[in-house]
């Protein structure tokens, strides 16, 4: 009897189908026996993983989309926890994307950008310091969970924007509507508090673990939900009124969650769009800044009576946006404010001992202890963290530059510094190439708005080490670089074009 022949290609895909049941069933019985859950999702991953490296926008629209909903969950078999789903999700991605560009190639004008260049050499400062850390395991772990982030959310888009230059534009889009639904279900939970104060930092929670990353994330999503209501106004009725809802929604979000530092980044975006807008000439602007120095200088004795006047504090009940706003130059009472002086101050004398390569990345909440004065503590000050907390949960800088600087070296905190300046050098020199009734005029005023916000909410914290954040701010400087690159070179071709005409008609 000849077994081959009585063997079909349909007993082949039975057997194959037969024994896919039997690993995803090994993995479900094994994740609830030992309540290992975690074991249960590796064949789901598995087959995403298939899918994503063989469809990879697909993978970017579930991470925007899932992006603001994940929240944090213990592997399991690991001592690790995870941002779930987004966060397998890009590391899912980053395999993928170094896949796909290495061995398929890639656009070297995308890889050879101004901003790719400065974030290629802040990565590799990255490792470099981790090399050299304090504590290599901490930083090496972190270095590599954070490439994660970065070479996904930059990188990635910048490869598949070769085919769609918006790409990037409409992967934070899909971040935008699904991060306008959590503000909608927040701000009816707040309602049922009378949107108190006292319950500000608790609503975000699950999906933000902190209300002041929730404000974060709101101001850098709002200009992009403005410029979008600005352009439709009077293009598309329906998408003007969608986008006004979404726009408030996110408004909402940044003043319920009662954080200074974003409603001063919000201001200060809308300032720079204002001056855009009015197309003040930079001297004037510059004038203006010499005069208000000049004015503080020759007041300084009145302003510094005034400041020690000033009670307002930024954690009581009955704050207001009023409130908010004035505690930030409360240096005489304000617990925060005082805390963050101590923290700056700490990350200054780390900076001024280990100026090259810093202690290493992710360690700084590690190792600022000992660099604190006691003349500069607060009450809220953490002098040993494993009395009260956990290893390694002691703190951050609320800076992220002075954090930059001090876990990797001063020249990782000037990449990155010329990093965020270069973007917005970058959206005023298109600006200007562009018309002003143009679509990729709006967008770019949209990112460079939103990377003003944190640009100026880096001085007072620092996200890049969440999932969440970091993954927004790198795809809004690879749609920047992505639209920079298609603005040149549609000039180029018109210009080509021009003067072939020209020779032709000679």
């Amino acid at each position: 009897m000849n077994f081959k022949k009585n063997i079909g290609l349909e007993d082949i895909r039975s057997s194959r189908d037969i024994l896919l049941i039997l690993f995803f069933s090994l993995f479900f019985i094994l994740g609830f026996s030992f309540e290992k859950y975690a074991l249960a999702l590796i064949p789901f991953a598995l087959l995403f993983t298939i899918l994503v490296f063989q469809n990879l926008k697909l993978g970017f629209y579930c991470a925007a989309i899932l992006l603001p909903l994940s929240i944090n969950i213990p592997a399991g078999f690991i001592p690790v926890t995870l941002n779930t789903p987004l966060e397998p999700i890009l590391f899912t991605l980053t395999l993928s994307v170094l896949y796909h560009i290495l061995f398929k190639g890639t656009n070297r004008s995308l890889l050879f950008h101004p901003l790719s260049i400065l974030a290629a050499v802040l990565c590799t400062l990255y490792l470099t310091s981790s090399c050299f850390s304090t504590m290599p395991l901490v930083s090496l772990r972190i270095v590599l969970q954070n490439l994660c982030f970065i070479i996904p959310a930059f990188w990635g888009l910048l490869y598949c924007s070769q085919e769609d230059s918006y790409f990037p534009v409409k992967v934070l889009t899909a971040a935008l509507i699904s991060f306008t639904v959590l503000c909608f279900i927040h701000f009816f939970e707040h309602a049922q508090y009378s949107f108190s104060r006292m319950y500000a930092a608790d609503i975000p929670y699950p999906f933000y673990t902190d209300h002041t990353i929730y404000s974060a994330m709101a101001a850098l999503m709002i200009p992009l939900a403005f410029i979008r209501m600005t352009w439709y106004a009077q293009r598309n009725t329906l998408k003007f009124l969608f986008y006004t809802i979404v726009f408030l929604l996110c408004i909402s979000a940044l003043i319920l969650s009662y954080s200074r530092a974003a409603l001063l980044s919000i201001i200060v975006a809308y300032a720079l769009y204002l001056i855009i807008k009015l197309r003040l000439h930079w001297t004037i602007i510059c004038s203006m800044l010499l005069l208000a120095v000049i004015v503080l200088f020759s007041q300084q004795d009145k302003i510094l009576m005034s400041l020690r006047r000033n009670q307002t504090e930024s954690k009581t009940k009955k704050t207001d946006v009023e409130k908010q706003l004035k505690s930030m130059v409360n240096v005489s009472n304000d617990v925060s404010n005082l805390e963050r002086i101590n923290r700056w101050n700490s990350a200054f004398r780390m900076i001024k001992e280990k100026p090259f390569l810093g202690f290493g990345y992710g360690t700084y909440q590690h190792q600022y202890f000992a660099y604190q004065k006691e003349s500069e503590m607060t009450t809220i000050s953490i002098r040993n963290p494993q009395a009260r907390y956990l290893s390694g949960t002691g703190g951050t800088t609320h800076s992220e530059y002075l954090l930059m600087a001090s876990e990797n070296g001063i020249l990782a905190g000037v990449t990155f510094t010329l990093l965020v300046f270069s973007s917005i050098w970058l959206m005023l020199k298109n600006l200007k190439q562009l018309h002003s009734k143009s679509y990729e005029y709006y967008v770019i005023m949209g990112l460079g708005m939103s990377l003003t916000t944190y640009i100026v909410h880096s001085f007072f914290n620092n996200f890049l080490d969440t999932s969440k954040i970091s993954f927004v701010f790198y795809a809004m400087l690879a749609a920047l670089v992505s639209l920079d690159i298609n603005i040149r070179e549609s000039h180029t071709k018109k210009y080509l074009t021009r003067f072939t005409d020209q020779n032709n008609l000679l």
